[in-house]
């Protein structure tokens, strides 16, 4: 019922709300959340195989070109102490630096290269 006021753009303001138990779709817990209702995450139901796709726009390489999709690298690499101090000591941003350290890198490594 509460959820077909909201979807009729009814204010429910003047409404107690109490949930049970019972699983809410995801739709409805995304409209419930932006009126102000708390939806705990337990009670959001997620069905997949109801979910269309058809929507979704495909990822093209022209995508990447254009810098609208970004390609995200994730690494781990061991430092000693004395480097990690310093990284927490100095609020250091590692994945800012790193990129900075590749794209500088790169750029001159291809500079480097050229007849």
């Amino acid at each position: 019922m509460l959820i077909n006021l909201l979807r009729a753009g009814k204010d429910i303001a003047g409404y107690q709300i109490k949930l049970d138990d019972t699983k809410i779709e995801a739709l409805d817990a995304v409209l419930l959340r932006k009126h102000g209702v708390a939806v705990p995450d337990e009670l959001v139901y997620y069905a997949d195989d109801e979910i269309d796709f058809e929507d979704d726009p495909d990822i093209e390489d022209e995508d990447f070109e254009t810098g609208r999709l970004i390609r995200v690298i994730t690494a781990e690499i061991p430092v000693d102490k004395e480097i990690s101090d310093w990284i927490r000591n100095d609020e250091i941003n590692v994945n800012s630096l790193l990129k900075e350290l590749i794209q500088s890198f790169y750029h001159n490594m291809k500079s480097l290269s050229k007849p």
